[in-house]
């Protein structure tokens, strides 16, 4: 019961230190969707990013998802960027429903703006790429065919997602999921407990933490049971190799 109560206190406190999205008051919904246009632009050719809890932001790295859509541009994939949780908070939605519902009714309305744009071509299929908590939306979006179809998603990639729900995933388009052995926020024996399903490939990276490939987290996120004296356990952490590899898994799978 101690050692429960222990992290218990530890999590509060991690989470705590999360930064909250900040939304101005006359914040419209869409100045929280960014198109990042590939280099060699084809508006058939897209993907979406739908980050974690801290929105666009990791601590005080505002540039990861941006760095992260670059490598997809550079391989023809334009990315549109989502900044969910402010975007749903900017709409003012004045509609009871929980997280995973708030996730795909932003995720679409995201998708009507850039086609509206011209960003995206309303006939093409593009696929979702989602890291932590937007996984609540996009487990259940996997295994929703008629929702697929609608959105024209073609596939999903999930970097540690979490699964608070504990769906389990039967995924009707490919799903590609990237996560570490030693993640204590989003355990790889949950993703091995309710991810395995015909189309869906899972790597673990055995040494690789929680964020992982964020390169800002070189020093980690951490705790210690008792300060500056006992082992450091780390919550989040960057692996450069674990990044590279994940980075070049997730563009061959983008563009099958």
């Amino acid at each position: 019961m101690k050692t429960i109560l222990k992290l218990l206190l530890v999590f509060s406190l991690f989470t705590s230190c999360i930064p909250m999205q900040k939304v101005p008051k006359d914040a419209k919904m869409t100045d929280f969707f960014h198109f990042q246009r590939a280099k060699d632009y084809n508006a058939s050719k897209w993907a979406v990013f739908l980050p974690g809890t801290g929105g666009l932001r990791i601590f005080k790295d505002t540039t990861h998802y941006y760095d992260v859509a670059e490598k997809l541009n550079a391989e023809g994939i334009s990315v549109l960027l989502v900044d969910n949780v402010a975007a749903y908070k900017a709409s003012k939605r004045d509609v009871v429903e929980e997280e995973p519902a708030q996730i795909l009714w932003t995720l679409e309305e995201a998708l009507k703006w850039a086609k509206q744009n011209g960003d995206i071509d309303p006939n093409s299929e593009g696929s979702i790429v989602g890291w932590s908590r937007a996984g609540l939306g996009l487990i259940p979006l996997a295994n929703d065919e008629n929702e697929l179809k609608k959105l024209r998603i073609k596939s999903i990639a999930l970097f540690y997602p979490a699964n608070g729900y504990e769906i389990q995933l039967k995924p009707k388009v490919p799903v590609l999921v990237l996560t570490g052995g030693k993640d204590r926020i989003v355990k790889a024996d949950d993703i091995l407990k309710y991810m395995i399903a015909e189309n869906a490939t899972i790597k673990v990276y055995d040494d690789a933490y929680h964020g992982y490939d964020v390169a800002s987290l070189k020093k980690g996120k951490y705790y210690r049971y008792i300060p500056f004296i006992s082992k450091k356990h780390y919550l989040l952490k960057y692996d450069e190799e674990a990044a590279k590899d994940s980075f070049e898994q997730l563009i061959k799978f983008l563009k099958k």
